[in-house]
């Protein structure tokens, strides 16, 4: 057996390493990125966010053998692919809830940005595929209670309400009013199942509040028979 046969056999092996290591490594980060959102009680979760990361890698390899082996194919092309149908799995994780609320945009936006890493880690770009990794969590876990505790003090809120029919709307504005909030917009909906009028209010608090304790405030009022922060995640 000559050096070249023993140098190609290396090389071949090497390179079934190098796509193990890949697929390995776009499984276990998009598995980590899944479990965040998993314990967020999002609507994708762990295994949709590691067969996302993983397939994206193997779509780059597959791309590179047909590079290799027929001189055929487009990086770029493949790549581009990956990123906008991803789009159509990010669409299936947004909803909007009966109560008008909007879940599953960072969920949607994180699809995606776990795709990119998938093409990176396929392209071989190991590790800068970690620095980006890294940084999606710092995001999801980190700047998340930062933002959560932000968005408690925040001056403006939207709620959503139901209240009793008989008490009428203009009695709730006059007692937000006096509270000194101003309504800045206010969409009707429709009747809840028990026949109250329901509302979703944006609400100017003109201060620092801790939006739970206005919450709390609102709800002792009796015409209020349910309100909810309207918080989009």
């Amino acid at each position: 057996m000559n050096l070249q046969h023993i140098t190609q056999n290396f090389m071949h092996s090497h390179y079934y390493i190098s796509i193990f290591l890949r697929l390995t490594l776009a499984m276990g980060m998009g598995a980590v990125i899944g479990y965040e959102r998993a314990i967020k009680k999002s609507t994708a979760g762990l295994r949709t966010f590691s067969i996302v990361c993983t397939a994206s890698a193997f779509t780059m390899i597959i791309n590179e053998y047909l590079i290799e082996q027929y001189g055929t194919g487009d990086a770029a092309r493949l790549a581009a692919q990956v990123i906008s149908g991803i789009g159509f799995l990010g669409m299936g994780s947004i909803i909007l809830t009966s109560r008008n609320q909007v879940r599953g945009l960072t969920t949607a936006a994180t699809l995606w940005a776990t795709a990119i890493l998938g093409v990176a880690i396929g392209a071989g770009m190991l590790f800068p595929s970690l620095i980006a990794f890294l940084i999606m969590l710092f995001t999801t876990t980190i700047l998340y209670y930062i933002s959560q505790r932000l968005e408690h003090y925040n001056r403006y809120i939207t709620i959503y309400l139901e209240i009793d029919r008989s008490a009428g709307l203009r009695q709730i504005i006059d007692a937000l009013t006096e509270q000194g909030f101003e309504v800045m917009q206010l969409q009707k909906h429709k009747s809840s199942p028990e026949g109250d009028l329901t509302l979703q209010l944006d609400l100017n608090l003109k201060g620092k509040y801790l939006h739970s304790d206005i919450i709390y405030h609102l709800g002792q009022m009796e015409s209020i028979h349910y309100i909810e922060e309207v918080r989009k995640k």
